[in-house]
């Protein structure tokens, strides 16, 4: 038998040593029953180490770059610095006290609304706007990324990848591997895998993985100054988010009620701070931010009135648009429209029609002296910058994003005849400053009879734009000028 065979042999029976002891350490029975132990009672803390893994911490690293380079050409992310900052701080905070191999860390926010965070190899974690503003406090937050960096931490990604590449190629490619004395090509591996949707590898862990990291963010976040049973707590909020949409951080994991009896019957074995971190005033500053609620604890806002946003109405999403329209008339009848009888109508200017609001209650407010809608129609007149009306337009669309510098045009300007008059329909989208989403707009403009510049404005987030659609279609379709 030639050197080779004796060492591809070696190779083979350490593999299945070490899926042996992977599975003893690491994936045998519940993670429940380990903790309680055969005589109850908490055991000391699990400690989890990297499964087998062909890769080299520094190619976890390499591959985390390139998939965060796709997500990041692929996904809206927040340009909020405020939020941003706070999001790096807290993770670095909590990736200090990782153990095994010191990736890179980074923390990106995604502008989503869904309640939802994942992590790429070698440190590339993004955590969702929607997260944010469902963590009930810091320490819950805390939660939700010591869990990423777990995943990191115990490169759970480059360990699906492994075991796809071996599925794959079969066990010939250990002893190719040990034969050339070479590493595994990037390149080569992530075609054999699926090419761009390897990404899906590193994002979709089983149950094991996720209750490893689940107990090895409770033991990060105890370390780091922050109560692990805030990280239970959050597997409520998310189990009471069921229903009609489920939130992403749920899809194929553990059920939360296990999760969360895990995390506590892991809490007596942990190096618990006498007085741990819960909230901060920079946490409830930075979810005010993404939600428009009032900041500090137990705080109310007062309500808007009509032609008076001074203040912030919070709500989770407003009611959907109402079938059922009325009338807005302007004082000089120059136009009118119809609209949902569920909406508000404002004045967001002088006590005139030239800049008006409709929409629903918990849509609209004012925030550092301006007035912001998420959801909802602006319209009115503005003095025309250019006698041409595609001229006009464009100067009415620039300024539109200079005021809100991180959206941009994503449909160019489109002439459409609308009751025997000329428009122009402009479609600009970029993340909500109030809700760190992606919202779109649709600018409708048309020169008056007086010279003047017509403008009317409908925005909904991107992922509720379906339900409003049919609701800005019928006021524009009802306008009259």
């Amino acid at each position: 038998m030639s050197f080779f065979r004796r060492r591809y042999g070696a190779l083979r029976v350490l593999l299945c040593a070490l899926l042996v002891l992977q599975l003893a350490c690491g994936g045998g029975g519940s993670l429940t029953d380990r903790l309680r132990g055969r005589g109850g009672g908490a055991q000391p803390a699990p400690h989890f180490k990297p499964g087998f893994n062909l890769f080299s911490p520094e190619q976890d690293i390499e591959l985390g770059r390139r998939s965060a380079q796709q997500i990041a050409r692929e996904t809206p992310l927040l340009k909020d610095e405020p939020t941003v900052e706070y999001v790096r701080r807290l993770g670095s905070r909590l990736a200090a006290k990782a153990r095994g191999y010191k990736f890179p860390y980074q923390f990106e926010v995604v502008a989503a609304r869904e309640i939802n965070a994942f992590a790429l190899p070698g440190g590339f974690a993004f955590i969702n706007a929607g997260a944010i503003a469902a963590a009930r406090n810091e320490g819950e937050l805390a939660g939700v990324i010591a869990h990423e960096i777990s995943h990191v931490a115990l490169r759970h990604g480059t360990s699906q990848a492994t075991k796809a590449y071996i599925a794959q190629k079969g066990l010939d490619v250990l002893g190719a591997i040990a034969g050339n004395g070479e590493g595994m090509d990037l390149g080569n591996v992530i075609a054999s895998i699926g090419g761009a949707g390897a990404n899906m590898l590193f994002l979709k862990f089983g149950r094991t993985a996720e209750s490893q990291a689940d107990l090895e963010g409770a033991r990060i976040m105890a370390e780091a100054g922050y109560d692990p049973r805030d990280m239970a707590n959050f597997f409520k909020t998310l189990a009471a988010q069921g229903g009609q949409r489920t939130p992403e951080m749920m899809s194929d994991h553990p059920d939360p009620g296990n999760r969360y009896d895990a995390i506590n019957e892991a809490v007596p074995s942990l190096p618990l701070s006498e007085r741990p971190v819960r909230d901060t005033d920079e946490f409830r500053a930075v979810k005010a931010r993404l939600t428009g609620a009032a900041i500090g604890p137990g705080a109310e806002p007062q309500r808007l009135g009509p032609r008076d946003p001074s203040a912030i109405e919070p709500g989770p999403r407003p009611a959907p648009p109402s079938a059922s329209l009325r009338e807005f008339r302007a004082r000089d009848n120059s136009y009118a429209f119809r609209y949902p009888e569920n909406w508000d109508a404002l004045s967001a200017g002088a006590d005139d029609d030239s800049n008006l609001i409709f929409a629903p209650k918990g849509a609209y407010g004012e925030r550092d002296g301006a007035v912001y809608v998420t959801h909802g129609v602006f319209a009115g007149t503005v003095a025309a910058q250019a006698s041409d009306l595609a001229a006009a337009n464009e100067a009415f669309v620039r300024q539109q994003i200079q005021v809100n510098s991180d959206f941009s045009v994503r449909r160019a300007p489109e002439r459409v005849q609308r009751g025997g008059r000329t428009f122009i329909v402009t479609v600009v989208a970029g993340p909500s400053a109030v809700t760190g989403v992606l919202e779109v707009d649709i600018i409708y403009t048309t020169a008056t009879e007086d010279g003047r510049l017509f403008y009317l404005i409908t925005m909904a987030p991107e992922d509720e734009f379906e339900t409003y659609q049919q609701s800005f279609e019928q006021i524009v379709a009802s306008l009259q000028l």
